[in-house]
């Protein structure tokens, strides 16, 4: 898009024009009478990728997201790969009407790109008694374990939830947090439900204390439509990069 400037591209994308440019302005912006109103727009590089990398979908990563729009056709976001430019050069850009987003993808990248701004940080306490390699049953942390079933089942899944109480860091190390997991699948694989469900209980257990500091209250995989309101106001997104020490180093590997 030649309305970005050399020292953009140079910065923020290597030098490098990406394969397409995503308007990520909401519409009332895009469609604002006043242009003083909305002077701006903004932009989100795409890189085009031949394989998906499964840590990377369903905005599970807050920093990179990846769409499967078709067969060897993964568009890769970064967060930090925006530009913003003037509402003024929209006539002068041409949509490509053969490749789109369906109503899943929009809805994946509205909640990716907002939740870089208010994600929920995890109490530091809570994060160290899920991480734990080995806990006093003998069993890996229940979060490795978590973000375990994530990379192998991602692709079948719309979100995953955790709801965890009290929300406050706990300086006793005798008073335990509690937490659920719950995991949705998406719509066409809703048949799959029970089997994710079975294999979920196998990696996991069932509810139990896992030591002195912390409860776990179990982890389920339903259909989406099961997920009610009531359910929303306990639960929120899991993300894995919200537990401050989970995750690191989780980059794709380079395709060949």
């Amino acid at each position: 898009m030649p309305h970005i400037p050399d020292d953009v591209l140079a910065s923020q994308l290597d030098g490098k024009a990406p394969d397409f440019w995503m308007l990520a302005s909401h519409s009332c912006t895009v469609h604002a009478r006043s242009f003083d109103d909305a002077p701006l727009v903004e932009w989100v590089a795409i890189k085009v990728k031949k394989k998906p990398y499964l840590p990377y979908l369903n905005a599970l990563n807050p920093r990179t997201l990846q769409l499967e729009i078709a067969a060897k056709q993964i568009f890769e976001l970064k967060i930090h790969r925006r530009v913003w430019t003037s509402r003024a050069v929209l006539p002068t850009q041409h949509r490509n009407v053969t490749v789109t987003l369906n109503d899943d993808q929009r809805r994946i990248f509205s909640f990716w790109i907002s939740h870089a701004y208010n994600r929920i940080a995890m109490p530091d306490a809570l994060v160290e008694r899920l991480k734990a390699e080995i806990g006093r049953d003998g069993m890996q942390g229940i979060a490795m374990l978590v973000d375990e079933f994530l990379k192998r089942n991602n692709h079948m899944l719309a979100s995953a939830w955790v709801s965890f109480n009290p929300k406050w860091e706990i300086q006793e190390s005798t008073e335990p947090y509690e937490v659920l997991f719950r995991f949705l699948t998406k719509r066409e694989c809703a048949r799959h439900a029970t089997e994710l469900h079975a294999e979920l209980t196998e990696m996991l257990g069932v509810s139990r204390p896992v030591s002195e500091g912390l409860f776990f209250g179990g982890a389920e995989v339903t259909v989406l439509q099961d997920f009610t309101m009531l359910d929303a106001e306990d639960f929120v997104r899991y993300n894995q990069h919200d537990w401050l020490s989970i995750g690191e180093g989780d980059e794709a590997p380079a395709e060949d």
